[in-house]
C-alpha cells in the first residue's frame, strides 16, 4: 500500500493512486505539512474512505502535556489510522488515558533492528516506522522476525537531523544580513561537494537531503513483505510527483513490469538508493 507525505489538505489529485496520507499536528509534528484538530475533522469529513496517520513527531516537555492530552483525547474520537510518534511520552499519555489509537514508534534513525521492533510492539505500538539508514537485507531480516506491520520510507528528501536552535535566523543575525527564503541549500565542501536543504520552521532547523531519494529497486523486492511503502512529496514539484505515483500504481496493478518500472523512476529523478545497497556494517581490523 502506498503512503503518502502530503504537503496540502487537498488529496483529490491522488485518491486515484491511494487512499493512505500522513499529515503532522498543527505544532507537534517536525519536517510535515501541519493541521489543526479542527482540520483533521474537516478532512475526514471530506474523505470518507481515506486511512489518515497523523504524525506527533517533536520532542515534548513539560508545558505541552496538558494541551497534548487534549489533543490525542480529540483524536481518538475521530476516525484517523494512527499516530506516528517520536516522544515516548504519546505512548505513555494513550495507554494511561485508555485511547482507542493504533500507534506507530517513528524515532527517524533509531528504529534499525528486529529487538526494537518486537521491544515496541510489546508495549503496544502497532506499527514501526523503520529507519531510512538502513539497508534493504536488514529490512527483510526485520521482517522476518518480527509482527509488527513496517512502513519504509522510499521515495522523497529524507531528513539527516532536526535542530532545535534556529541555525538559518542566527546566521544571518550573526553576519548582519537578512534572508526571507523558506528553503536554503548548504555545500558540503569535500570529495563530492555535497548539497543538502535547510528548512527552518518556528521549531527549529531541518536539514535534509538534497538528491531525491530513489527506492524503487528496493520497493520492488520488498512491496510484498511491509504493509505501508512512503512516497514523501515535501520538496517535490506537484507534476514530477504525480507521474511518480502513476508509475508505481501501474506497477502495484500489474500494468507496468518491474524493470520498466526502475527504468522509467531512473529517467525521472536519478539513481540514488540511499543506504538500501550500502554497507554500513564494518569490522575493526
Amino acid at each position: 500500500m502506498l503512503l503518502i507525505n502530503v504537503n496540502k489538505k487537498e488529496l483529490d489529485e491522488y485518491l486515484e493512486f491511494t487512499n493512505s496520507f500522513i499529515i503532522g499536528l498543527e505544532n507537534y509534528s517536525i519536517n510535515y505539512y501541519e493541521v489543526s484538530i479542527k482540520e483533521i475533522e474537516e478532512i475526514l469529513n471530506k474523505y470518507k474512505n481515506i486511512d489518515l496517520f497523523i504524525s506527533i513527531n517533536k520532542n515534548i516537555f513539560n508545558k505541552d502535556i496538558k494541551d497534548l492530552e487534549t489533543k490525542l483525547i480529540s483524536l481518538s474520537k475521530l476516525k484517523i489510522k494512527g499516530i506516528l510518534f517520536y516522544d515516548l511520552s504519546i505512548l505513555e499519555i494513550v495507554k494511561r488515558l485508555n485511547l482507542n489509537i493504533d500507534l506507530v514508534i517513528h524515532q527517524t534513525h533509531l528504529i534499525t533492528n528486529y529487538n526494537i521492533c518486537n521491544y515496541y510492539q510489546d508495549k503496544g505500538c502497532k506499527y514501526a516506522y523503520l529507519s531510512t539508514e538502513i539497508t534493504k537485507d536488514e529490512i527483510e531480516e526485520i521482517e522476518a522476525k518480527t509482527n509488527i506491520k513496517l512502513m519504509v520510507y522510499f521515495l522523497g528528501h529524507p531528513i539527516i537531523s532536526h535542530s532545535k536552535r534556529k541555525l538559518v535566523s542566527n546566521y544571518y543575525l550573526y553576519n548582519e544580513k537578512e534572508d526571507t527564503r523558506d528553503i536554503h541549500i548548504i555545500k558540503e565542501h569535500g570529495k563530492d561537494d555535497k548539497k543538502y536543504y535547510l528548512k527552518e520552521t518556528n521549531k527549529g532547523t531541518n536539514i535534509l537531503t538534497y538528491d531525491i531519494l530513489n527506492g524503487t529497486k528496493a520497493f520492488i523486492e520488498l512491496k510484498n513483505k511491509i504493509e505501508y511503502a512512503i512516497l514523501d512529496n515535501n520538496l517535490i514539484d506537484d507534476k514530477l510527483f504525480l507521474e511518480i505515483l502513476e508509475l508505481y500504481k501501474l506497477n502495484l496493478d500489474n500494468k507496468l513490469c518491474d524493470k520498466d518500472l526502475i527504468n522509467k523512476m531512473n529517467n525521472l529523478i536519478g539513481t540514488n538508493d540511499g543506504f538500501f545497497y550500502l554497507k554500513t556494517t564494518y569490522k575493526v581490523k
